[in-house]
């Protein structure tokens, strides 16, 4: 049966191999994001744009979610599917981050993923829905470097577990996703700055690995989904033992930024 998906983030790696994944499934597809990002979208990927809904959405304003989330209701009458992919990533140490930088982290990663969910959830409660949330590996370990960003991925984590308790009553699931480093213009950007060390301790995956997992949690019924699952285990054991961590942080910071050099000289990064 087909679904109505709305998808954050759509412009990104992660936004167009999901939204790629899911219209072979025949699913109506409502993608959001900037106008800019939905014009590259329409430009280079023609074919996904053909058959989907583009909804010009800046999440930092509540009054544009709320247009986004009427108009999608106005026209399909529902909403199955919300997955909150939408986030930037500002790479610098704490004490050089800017106010802008970190009010932006804040404002799209944490405050757009709230307001979209809980706009949503009225529409939700009624087709017994699912929320899935895109957090990643720096909610579960802390990275250096990316301190901002990881504190709104650990508070996407903790929402997505709290939520999952309290609406399971009203029939809607609740899954966040954990992905480590992707091979997204991102990770270039993110290269290119004063990057977590930690963030290269494993090559980049494909964004592929990560709309299979979105695509599994419509399905699933486990709260999270860790991609890849080794990264994610350990991520977890280190979680519990965060004195430990500090001990060997400088082993691992030497092998990431051993890693970066050797990638960055090999073009992985464009």
């Amino acid at each position: 049966m087909k679904k109505v998906i709305l998808l954050t983030g759509a412009g990104g790696g992660i936004g167009i191999t999901t939204a790629k994944e899911l219209q072979r499934e025949g699913h109506l597809l409502c993608l959001t994001d900037l106008p800019k990002s939905l014009d590259s979208l329409k430009k280079n990927h023609p074919e996904l744009v053909k058959e989907t809904d583009l909804f010009p959405c800046d999440i930092r304003d509540l009054k544009q979610i709320k247009k986004t989330i009427k108009n999608i209701v106005s026209k399909y009458g529902k909403i199955d599917i919300l997955i909150n992919n939408a986030g930037v990533m500002r790479p610098e140490g704490f004490v050089e981050t800017s106010y802008d930088e970190i009010e932006e982290q804040i404002q799209v990663n944490l405050f757009g993923t709230i307001y979209f969910t809980k706009e949503c959830i009225s529409f939700l409660k009624i087709s017994k829905g699912k929320i899935i949330i895109i957090s990643s590996l720096a909610g579960v370990v802390p990275a250096p470097n990316h301190s901002i960003y990881s504190a709104t991925k650990f508070a996407l984590r903790s929402l997505s577990l709290s939520l999952g308790l309290e609406l399971k009553s009203y029939g809607i699931g609740v899954v966040s996703i954990l992905p480590g480093t992707i091979d997204s213009p991102m990770t270039n950007y993110m290269a290119g700055r004063n990057s977590s060390p930690m963030a290269y301790l494993n090559p980049p995956i494909s964004p592929t690995y990560v709309s299979r997992a979105i695509r599994k949690a419509i399905d699933s019924e486990a709260p999270e989904i860790y991609v890849p699952y080794s990264q994610g285990l350990m991520a977890r054991i280190g979680l519990f033992f965060p004195s430990l961590l500090s001990k060997i942080y400088p082993i691992m910071a030497k092998k990431g930024i051993s890693n970066l050099k050797k990638w960055s000289e090999e073009g992985v990064f464009k």
